[in-house]
């Protein structure tokens, strides 16, 4: 963090030492909403999460009416999945009988989840580069456009579930195992797991409108609405693994949302059925100094 405060500091200077006209304007904000990891799901519910963002802004005024901009903004985004029931069963071919045939050792390992959530969360360093509009010389409707380069600077996914019931149905014996927790087989209570997710650089269009306040000959507050989409996928998807990972050693490893499939069909079925890319609306609050 302290590597971004010292870069966020290093712009601020860089845009108030670059201002030549006092027409110029540098700007503090925060803005708020919806601020998502946007993508759709084959199995249950994507819902988009609240965000907000920190900016640092530089406007070099071409006219009195419209000009070009830049600046900095950290911003978090959230997104969640929520699956009520999940159930699915696969092959598995382990040594569980050691001199057996593999036909003896060939099993099919069942499991449902109950009440399984994901939540993911990126922090992104933007560097916007766009145009300003203006309807007159003071207070008035202002609106800009432009694009958002943004950097990925921590990315995690939280994971929980209310209850995991496993099971191993052996065709050979005609048996289905349900109570051999040694061997990864039987009820599970509720659990919580976290891991970091590795995103890539964000393209994102941008638009913002809004009211222009001139409170005073060199002080200015921006009010508005704002609203940007990501052009550029963030995930590279490597969804082809169980939910739920059976090891030879009896051990169970969940995987992730965005990197699992449905394994029951007759081909696996990727959960994550879109690319992924940052998306937000919200409001938006500046305040501006004329220089």
């Amino acid at each position: 963090m302290k590597k971004i405060y010292l870069a966020m500091i290093f712009c601020f200077i860089f845009i108030v030492s670059s201002a030549q006209t006092r027409h110029n304007e540098i700007s503090v904000g925060i803005s708020g909403g919806i601020s998502t990891l946007h993508y759709s799901v084959s199995e249950g519910k994507f819902k988009p999460q609240g965000g907000a963002s920190l900016n640092l802004g530089y406007l070099l005024k071409i006219t009195d009416l419209w000009g070009i901009g830049t600046g900095t903004e950290l911003s978090l985004y959230r997104s969640k999945i929520s699956i009520d029931r999940f159930s699915d069963n696969y092959l598995i071919l382990s040594n569980s009988i050691p001199d057996g045939s593999p036909e003896q050792n060939t099993f099919d390992f069942r499991f449902t989840y109950t009440g399984f959530q994901e939540e993911q969360k990126a922090l992104y360093l933007n560097i916007p580069v766009f145009f300003q509009l203006q309807s007159g010389k003071h207070s008035g409707i202002y609106a800009k456009a432009g694009i958002k380069i943004g950097i990925p600077i921590t990315a995690t996914r939280n994971n929980r579930y209310s209850a995991l019931k496993t099971s191993a149905y052996f065709p050979y014996e005609d048996i289905e195992y349900t109570d051999l927790v040694n061997h990864g087989f039987g009820n599970y209570p509720a659990a919580r797991n976290k891991s970091d997710l590795k995103l890539k650089y964000s393209l994102s269009p941008f638009a913002e409108i809004g009211w222009k306040w001139q409170l005073g000959t060199y002080r200015n507050i921006y009010t508005g609405i704002y609203g940007e989409y990501g052009i550029r996928e963030i995930y590279d998807a490597a969804n082809g693994k169980p939910f739920l990972q059976y090891s030879d050693d009896g051990t169970i490893t969940g995987n992730p949302v965005w990197e699992s499939s449905r394994q029951n069909g007759k081909s696996p079925k990727a959960i994550l059925s879109s690319p992924v890319r940052l998306m937000s609306i919200g409001v938006t609050v500046r305040w501006a100094i004329s220089l």
